[in-house]
């Protein structure tokens, strides 16, 4: 008889109980893991947005500050005894508000709470701010400076690089150390023409060549050939816009009230903007001035700061008397045509800007630590020394809407001193 042996085998498993422990185990740690990514991902992406408003405001903003301290570069002081240049600015209906023409131009023009959202608006004038290659460059032309067979001729002094280049649409300001009524005087034909074309062989029309040995001629490159200037220097008008012709609305995840910062170049053509945005998001934009207010600025320092002038003319002040003193250096004098000019020349040491500006994206579970912002408080006790830092220039703070503290903002601030003006080359 056969017999069978019948091995037991463990047919033990996982019990119900432990599947569900298990499951639910493997669950939080995956909804855990998954909060943690989120939190991760939504910090990187915070992080990079905030990189690229910074990155941006420093591109922005660096050529904010290259403008503001080349400002009066290339400019005329006066124009020729007994003429009227014939020139134009800008067409647009703010930017009509900063023209000179007729008059000697200024090296820069302004108005506080001009701009969108009552932001200011800011005009430099210098032949460097246009973007033409034409514009960066220039050269001299002394008095007879170069030998031939036949004698000595005036030719402009060439560079070993970055010269002017052939018909380049230039202009000459004369230089007369010895003679203030012919010092920075515009140079014109007989037909009042102020611009000609640059050749490279250094022939020039005579007019525009010195006609002693005490005046020197320098040479600006206003515009690229076959454009005529309108102006005998560029603009560029910098004022923070939310929508106008031309010029597209702020991207869409701009928190409300903000605007794009732009440099507004006026066109050689026909005197409209050409739009160069420089920095998105902009809540805010204010402009301090700090002036030297001695005689002629030969104290070489800053003791009075003012905003820019109202529409109506006003000035605010710190101290507060300072502001009629300025207002006066600020007003057209039909007796003086170059007055306001030379009074900034001589008077203005720096410009400060304050620019409120949106940093990264909306974040919903976000809310700003503060509902207000002080944009451009004018005065500090620690570089003001003895001037008054009163009531009398602080701007009330920005106030932020519940909807923009879901935002993060960042404050930037520019202090330049104009490398061109006199007050600032002693």
């Amino acid at each position: 008889m056969k017999r069978f042996h019948v091995t037991e085998r463990n047919n033990a498993g996982f019990t119900l109980v432990e599947l569900i422990v298990t499951m639910a185990v493997f669950i939080a740690v995956i909804i855990i893991a998954a909060q943690s990514f989120d939190t991760i991902l939504s910090n990187s992406i915070r992080v990079n947005k905030s990189e690229e408003s910074n990155i941006e405001g420093i591109i922005g903003l660096e050529i904010l500050r290259h403008d503001l301290e080349q400002m009066g570069f290339g400019l005329p002081w006066q124009f020729k005894t007994g003429t009227a240049i014939s020139y134009t600015e800008s067409v647009d209906t703010k930017g009509a508000e900063l023209n000179d023409a007729p008059g000697v131009p200024r090296a820069f023009a302004g108005r506080d709470g001009f701009g969108e959202y009552g932001s200011d608006f800011l005009a430099v004038k210098a032949s460097t701010v246009g973007v033409a290659r034409a514009s960066q460059r220039w050269t001299y032309v002394p008095f007879h400076n170069l030998s031939t067979a036949t004698g000595r001729e005036s030719r402009p002094v060439s560079w070993p690089s970055l010269n002017l280049q052939n018909d380049d649409k230039v202009i000459a300001i004369r230089t007369n150390f010895n003679d203030e009524t012919d010092d920075h005087v515009l140079v014109e034909n007989s037909g009042g023409t102020y611009s000609f074309d640059y050749k490279t062989d250094g022939t020039i029309d005579g007019a525009f060549l010195p006609e002693t040995d005490q005046q020197t001629h320098l040479l600006y490159g206003i515009t690229a050939a076959g454009q005529t200037p309108r102006m005998p220097f560029n603009r560029a008008d910098y004022f923070v816009n939310y929508s106008s012709v031309g010029t597209p609305k702020p991207p869409s995840f701009c928190a409300e009230n903000t605007g794009v910062l732009y440099k507004a170049l006026i066109n050689h053509a026909g005197g409209i903007y050409s739009y160069m945005p420089l920095l998105d998001c902009v809540a805010d934009m204010q402009v301090v001035l700090g002036w030297d207010t001695s005689e002629k600025g030969l104290a070489n320092t800053v003791d009075a700061y003012t905003s820019l002038p109202a529409q109506d003319g006003t000035v605010s002040s710190s101290p507060a008397g300072a502001g009629a003193l300025i207002k006066g250096w600020l007003t057209a004098d039909s007796g003086d045509p170059g007055k306001v000019p030379r009074n900034i020349r001589e008077h203005l040491k720096v410009i400060k800007l304050y620019i409120l500006a949106q940093e990264g994206r909306r974040e919903k579970t976000y809310t700003f630590p503060t509902s207000t912002i002080l944009v451009g408080k004018e005065c500090r006790s620690a570089e003001a020394g003895s001037i008054d830092c009163g009531a009398s220039l602080t701007r009330p703070a920005y106030a932020l809407s519940a909807e923009q503290r879901h935002f993060r903002w960042k404050l930037y601030r520019l202090i330049v001193r104009p490398k061109n003006l006199v007050s600032n080359q002693r």
